[in-house]
Order: C-alpha cells, then structure tokens, then sequence
C-alpha cells in the first residue's frame, strides 16, 4: 500500500450531489483491493434504518444528510462524514481507512460532523442528533 490515497472524482462529484439533490440522502465510498483508491461504492436516498442494514461488514466511508427537529421544533439537515471501521477490520485496512478519512475530510466542502463508528450503536440515530445539535 502507497501512503498517498487518491480520491477519484466521482467520488466529489457524488458529494455534490448529495448537497444539491434531494434525492440523494447517501453516498457510500470504499477503498478499492490495493487499498490506494477511493472509489463510489453507492449514491442513493436511504433512511437512517436503511443505512444501518446496508452497511457492509467491510470498512466504508459514508457521507450521509442527517435530518432531524430542532429543539425548537423546527427542521434541520447536517451533513455527516462517517468512517465506518468495524470490528474485525485488519491493521492494514484500518490504517487505509483513517488515511483516507483524513484526506476526504479535506476535500469535502460542507459537512458539519465527523464521526468514526466500529459499530452500529455508534451510528444510533439519537447519539449523531445529538452531536448534530452540540
């Protein structure tokens, strides 16, 4: 594996697309077999539910509009970048996947939260609104 990890444009195109559409609520990026990569991997509209189940058990990168009510009722959208590392990912995959994070992090324009997840109780959809919120 290179330490330099390169992001293929369908991959920002796809985050555009997120910010701009309604009708894409998901993108899922993953690293390709050479782990030096970053490839689009799924663009489409999920719930927060959906999401969970179509996580594989492989790590992912999953840019994600989560919405939810404001403490004053009103309705909020942010845009959360999650490193989905589960357990049981090898040493190698993992040090991509933070390596890949980081570079991603730095190209994406317009997400308010990061989050790094081993498992879906990370993901619950109560601890990301109220993170979303702080």
């Amino acid at each position: 594996m290179t330490s330099a990890i390169s992001v293929e444009d369908r991959c920002i195109d796809a985050f555009n697309n997120l910010k701009r559409s309604r009708h894409v609520t998901t993108v899922l990026y993953r690293l390709n077999d050479d782990l030096d990569t970053l490839t689009l991997d799924f663009e489409g509209n999920l719930t927060h539910d959906e999401l969970l189940k179509f996580l594989p058990s492989a790590p992912r990168l999953v840019a994600y509009e989560l919405c939810f009510a404001n403490r004053d009722g009103s309705r909020k959208e942010a845009i959360v970048l999650i490193s989905w590392t589960p357990w049981g990912a090898s040493a190698e995959q993992g040090t991509a996947q933070a390596t890949c994070y980081a570079a991603l992090r730095n190209q994406l324009d317009g997400v308010n939260l990061f989050i790094e997840a081993a498992s879906e109780s990370d993901l619950e959809y109560n601890h990301l609104v109220r993170v979303a919120r702080t």
